[in-house]
């Protein structure tokens, strides 16, 4: 929860089980500082947590709220945490030139970090700008599937696999900006689990389902017409109609059912769909 500077645990049907580092009421006391992202190191209690606006990550131990140890490994933007065995593996993103116009891409280079699950000493990157085929620009999510790390990569319109043992890419789906099944236009979230890959587009409008070999299975469109919710919901008129419905972005997979979370905004939700 970023701007409630806390994590809070929700069951399989969409009920707050509990908040967990939730700040006590004095600014100076906080716990967590604009949490964005976690990583479990192998137990219910103990995870590392992206603190967004100060770029750091905390070791804490969750329910007595106890922060471990804080690092700051690199420079760069962080934007997404996974773990992958003995390491955690740390997304990030260096914006560089002017501010694009209206239409245009940001020059955003990536590289995915690769630290110790324990420590957090770094050991390694990959996926660094480097004019190969497996640098990323502007990518912000990742999912990590047995050996593999999968990555949305946004301005290249690409989801990447790379084994995050050795850094090496496996494969490229898409490539382009299209609309076609199968392709992306910005992909930013991504979740993978049960033989498929879950993909949603910021510029594209919608959350694709593949196959993990990259067939196209389903899709679900951002737009979903809906009624505001009043204290009369039998009488409406031109000002009550919602057309544009805003999915999240980031996505979650449980067992049975796909979590979307967000829009960014002040309007943030979690819209629950059960896997068919």
């Amino acid at each position: 929860d970023y701007r409630g500077d806390s994590l809070q645990v929700f069951s399989p049907n969409g009920e707050k089980v509990e908040g967990l580092c939730e700040n006590p009421g004095d600014w100076e006391e906080r716990v967590l500082f604009t949490p964005s992202a976690v990583a479990f190191t192998g137990d219910d209690d103990t995870a590392w947590v992206l603190e967004s606006d100060s770029n750091q990550l905390a070791l804490m131990r969750l329910h007595e709220s106890e922060r471990l140890s804080t690092i700051v490994p690199t420079e760069f933007m962080m934007t997404d945490l996974a773990v992958a065995d003995d390491a955690l593996l740390v997304l990030c993103i260096q914006y560089a030139g002017e501010e694009p116009e209206a239409g245009e891409e940001p020059e955003a280079e990536g590289r995915i970090l690769v630290l110790n699950k324990a420590s957090g000493a770094i050991q390694r990157e990959f996926a660094t700008p480097d004019h190969s085929e497996s640098e990323l620009r502007g990518a912000e999510c990742m999912a990590v599937l047995g050996p593999r790390v999968y990555v949305a990569d946004t301005y290249n319109h690409a989801v990447k696999i790379f084994t995050h043992a050795d850094g090496v890419l496996r494969d490229i789906f898409g490539g382009q900006r299209s609309a076609r099944l199968g392709e992306f236009n910005e992909p930013y979230g991504i979740a993978v689990g049960d033989g498929q890959m879950i993909i949603s587009e910021g510029a594209g409008r919608r959350i694709q389902v593949l196959s993990l070999e990259g067939e196209p299975l389903q899709m679900i469109r951002f737009s979903i017409e809906r009624w505001r919710t009043w204290s009369n919901p039998d009488v409406h008129d031109e000002y009550d109609r919602v057309e544009d419905y805003q999915l999240g972005l980031g996505l979650c997979l449980d067992e049975s059912r796909l979590w979307c979370v967000g829009p960014n905004t002040s309007l943030n939700h979690a819209d629950i769909f059960v896997r068919i």
